[in-house]
């Protein structure tokens, strides 16, 4: 995949997205490992949850969706940010 295949992949930021962000960013921790914004399967823009036990207390009592964007959940490895 080529440098501008990424680049496709990468949703448009837009102010719900924005907010919608910021405010998932309160989840992280407690199972919930990171957040970012991706896409639907059909291409429509979304929070995504990622997460090591989607079966946990605390990522089942996460809501459907923020500031309007679904919620999606992906499982995952433990990582951590930085440089």
């Amino acid at each position: 995949m080529s440098e501008e295949d990424l680049r496709a992949e990468v949703p448009a930021v837009d102010e719900r997205s924005r907010r919608a962000l910021e405010s998932a960013q309160e989840w992280v921790g407690d199972g919930v490992q990171g957040v970012a914004i991706g896409a639907t399967e059909s291409g429509e823009p979304c929070v995504v949850v990622y997460v090591l036990e989607p079966e946990a207390p605390a990522v089942q009592r996460l809501p459907d969706e923020c500031e309007g964007l679904p919620v999606r959940v992906e499982r995952g490895d433990a990582f951590t940010a930085g440089g």
